[in-house]
């Protein structure tokens, strides 16, 4: 009971198959949360490693989390709940100095680091790869200023490229408090800048032209249809898509003079993202990140979430593992190969393929939700995204 330690972490997942990590069946595989939960009820359910709070893009405090971690393990003693905010330990923190007033919860502390891939073989485009890290130390200051250093260095480009974004198109009174209404992390530094403010300008942009008195505001139609924008057409065009049925009629076509500035809108927030071949000092890359873990004194290693990471070719699996582990050494153990909430068909498509590749290497699989509600039995997406 309290803190899982490192050790005690590796030597209870060693031992955890897929039913562990699983509430339970889903009605259909291709549909998030539209699962039963048999193994929660059977007790099978021994783990939820990635869970997120209000420190990052969850709706859960701390005290809710313990709440609900305690409930868990009153029952089923053996439960694990892990706190994995992005790019920052501070609910960790919190959850070390109340854990104490807690019988039965079993806490994990751990964080998920946002790192860019630029370095893989024959890698066309940059690739966001989540690195999950079991175990830290909340206290260990090496870890807390190297997360806090990149939120920073993050928060100043995002507020950066705002500015200018607003210099050159004036007319939208672009803010980042605006931007984080669908994309709430880039208003802390935490993930990414260039894609929340794609969706921002692509969204801003578009409602102001065909709605310009609109009594909503631009995130409705992305997280009303979210699953719109799953495929690989242009931001802008999936949006005006999702805008016609969240109104419920049809638009006429983009005009070029709205194309032109998307286009410019574009161009600017690309600037603050990596390339292949310029890592922006903003940013963490992949190799770098995993290599820094490995020197800490407590924490070892899971790639989140694999196949969210798209495959540009049948070896790219056998690429992600093999830099992780030369990397990482001993402290890159595991990958998410129980991941819960993917979304349609795509890792349907690729699981055995990373199993097979993991495998090459040795790992090890963890599983979670991806939890952002309030419960820790779903992925629970936040009310005010439905």
């Amino acid at each position: 009971m309290g803190i899982i330690t490192e050790k005690d972490f590796i030597e209870r997942i060693k031992n955890f198959d897929e039913y562990a990590f699983k509430a339970g069946e889903r009605a259909d595989k291709s549909v998030l949360d539209s699962h039963d939960f048999r193994y929660v009820k059977s007790g099978q359910f021994k783990a939820n490693l990635h869970v997120h709070t209000q420190y990052s893009d969850g709706e859960m405090s701390i005290k809710e989390l313990l709440d609900l971690s305690e409930d868990i393990a009153k029952t089923n003693p053996e439960f694990i709940t892990a706190i994995t905010d992005h790019d920052t330990i501070d609910g960790d923190k919190e959850a070390s100095k109340f854990i104490e007033n807690y019988t039965y919860a079993n806490i994990c502390l751990g964080v998920e680091f946002s790192t860019i891939a630029i370095n893989f073989p024959k890698q066309p485009k940059p690739l966001q790869v989540h690195l999950l890290v079991y175990g830290i130390n909340p206290n260990d200051n090496k870890l807390d200023n190297y997360l806090k250093t990149k939120r920073e260095q993050k928060l100043k480009l995002a507020k950066a490229t705002v500015a200018e974004l607003d210099k050159a198109l004036p007319e939208y009174n672009f803010s980042l408090e605006e931007a984080a209404k669908c994309h709430g992390m880039v208003l802390k530094g935490e993930d990414e800048v260039a894609h929340p403010l794609k969706k921002y300008t692509s969204g801003k942009i578009l409602l102001d032209y065909y709605m310009p008195n609109a009594d909503f505001s631009y995130e409705k139609p992305i997280y009303k249809f979210k699953y719109l924008f799953k495929g690989k057409e242009p931001y802008h065009i999936t949006y005006k898509k999702a805008l016609e049925m969240y109104i419920g009629e049809e638009l006429p076509p983009i005009p070029d003079n709205i194309e032109q500035k998307i286009q410019i809108a574009r161009e600017i927030y690309l600037k603050a993202h990596p390339s292949i071949g310029n890592m922006l000092e903003q940013f963490s890359s992949f190799e770098d990140t995993v290599k820094f873990v490995s020197t800490l004194d407590s924490g070892v290693m899971s790639i989140a979430h694999p196949a969210r990471t798209k495959a540009y070719c049948p070896e790219f699996y056998d690429y992600l593992f093999e830099h992780f582990k030369s990397s990482g050494g001993e402290k890159a153990m595991f990958y998410e190969g129980y991941y819960q909430s993917y979304e349609g068909e795509y890792f349907q498509k690729w699981q055995k393929a990373i199993d097979k590749s993991a495998a090459k290497f040795g790992l090890l699989k963890t599983g979670g939700l991806d939890s952002h509600g309030k419960s820790l039995v779903v992925r629970c997406p936040r009310k005010d995204r439905a």
